[in-house]
């Protein structure tokens, strides 16, 4: 069990990390394809599963917190307290048939908290991110009379979620459960028009931010079985519910002109208008994965997953969206208990994704491929640990003949910590 000085430790573990997320949380990626929809959609970025591709809608540990499916808290013991947090870092390559560009992100991935309620009932809450926009895309013309003019396109902001779950455990093999999510943030965007070659016509901004706060539901329904002396099947699936969304946008619209060191000057207010209510549709997202394990050794299972984003709408006009799908395969290595040597008490794990993402260009479905690894580091006297994940992928492709078409490869590393304590028992000796 964790002494005080580790609690007092996690603690200031916990604090950094909040103050991390709150300096992060609006430059969290910078890629063109968010301004599709409500941006780039972020996987639950826990390395425990990272490392397995994004696998896990039927698993369930009683010292981790599978967000994936809410079914799982039930597999928490009775006396104990579970709590994850980890940090992602992602490098990305942008690249068309003749250009490339990099860059570099590091922000808050997770926190989550676990714990029992009754003998039958269990309940699990955090943070984490739900999608994320950042883009800057420059776009050239030539006018007569005017010379040549940008047209502009930046993108920044992101949804995040607060979750609290809860699982039922029927018996020793079914159980079932609900997040409840609570989704907050806001979409900015902005269209400029500039005239580089002219000092005598105002460039025109337009800026329009959407705020977004509403309850997202997650079902989740797991069920295990021994089937052989050696041998456990686990399955799981997971249901999203269909939202309408409320939403506040504002509009800010402006001419202006620019110095000789590019600050802006404001002219003339075009357009000020603020709170208008509008509705966005979430679309449904279904999930159902099956794994199996042999004896502690080793597990090795499979996720498929689909979300019907050509359902999604804002003020009902769609957008040029397609239903996503995504399938991962991943095993793990399991650590062996009371091992002699520390590397014998190390988790490894390795996983591959496929997926189909929710933008096309030019009609063009965007596919993706990832290969991960993992570890899974025990600290010394505790139940507790420190899981890392490296995930290589690429999506898109480029095109001799269309400049257009981008290819982003990228290696993302997550690092979390799992803390796993008895705290609901009273000690007899201190």
């Amino acid at each position: 069990m964790l002494n005080s000085k580790t609690r007092i430790f996690l603690t200031i573990i916990l604090l950094l990390m909040v103050s991390f997320y709150e300096a992060t949380a609006q430059t969290r990626i910078s890629s063109p394809y968010s301004r599709f929809g409500l941006g780039e959609l972020d996987d639950y970025n826990n390395p425990r599963y990272t490392g397995l591709g994004g696998l896990g809608i039927a698993l369930n540990n009683p010292y981790s917190i599978n967000v994936l499916n809410p079914a799982s808290y039930a597999a928490f013991d009775s006396l104990s307290f579970v709590f994850e947090g980890g940090i992602v870092s992602n490098s990305t390559t942008l690249s068309n048939n003749t250009l490339s560009q990099k860059s570099n992100y590091t922000s808050l991935s997770y926190l989550t908290f676990g714990f029992p309620i009754a003998k039958w009932w269990r309940a699990s809450f955090g943070l984490i991110p739900y999608s994320s926009v950042g883009y800057k895309v420059l776009q050239s013309n030539w006018l007569p009379n005017m010379g040549n003019v940008n047209y502009v396109y930046e993108g920044s902001g992101g949804i995040n979620q607060i979750y609290f779950g809860n699982a039922i455990k029927f018996n020793k093999n079914l159980s079932i459960g609900v997040n409840a999510s609570y989704m907050f943030g806001s979409l900015n965007k902005i269209k400029s028009i500039v005239f580089p070659d002219s000092t005598l016509v105002y460039n025109t901004k337009i800026q329009n931010t959407i705020n977004i706060g509403n309850l997202y539901f997650t079902l989740g329904i797991q069920y295990n079985k021994k089937i052989s002396k050696n041998y456990t099947l686990f399955t799981g699936a997971v249901l999203s519910t269909t939202t309408n969304a409320s939403t506040s946008e504002d509009f800010f619209s402006y001419s202006y002109s620019l110095t000789s060191v590019g600050n802006e000057i404001l002219h003339d207010t075009i357009e000020n208008i603020t709170g208008v209510k509008g509705t966005l549709r979430y679309p449904m997202k279904y999930g159902f994965g099956i794994a199996i394990e042999n004896n502690n050794k080793w597990l090795l299972g499979v996720d498929y997953s689909s979300q019907n984003w050509s359902d999604y709408s804002y003020d009902g006009i769609k957008d040029s969206l397609q239903n996503s799908m995504r399938v991962s395969v991943g095993l793990e290595i399991k650590p062996t208990e009371n091992a002699k040597y520390y590397f014998q008490r190390i988790a490894y794990r390795f996983g591959f994704k496929y997926a189909t993402n929710y933008f096309q260009i030019d009609n063009n479905s965007q596919k993706e491929y990832g290969v991960s690894f993992g570890l899974g580091l025990p600290l010394r006297k505790t139940r507790s640990t420190i899981n890392l994940a490296i995930e290589f992928g690429k999506r898109g492709s480029t095109s001799l003949s269309d400049p257009r078409m981008l290819q982003e490869t990228y290696t993302k590393i997550t690092i979390g910590f799992s803390a796993h304590d008895f705290w609901f028992f009273k000690r007899k000796f201190d």
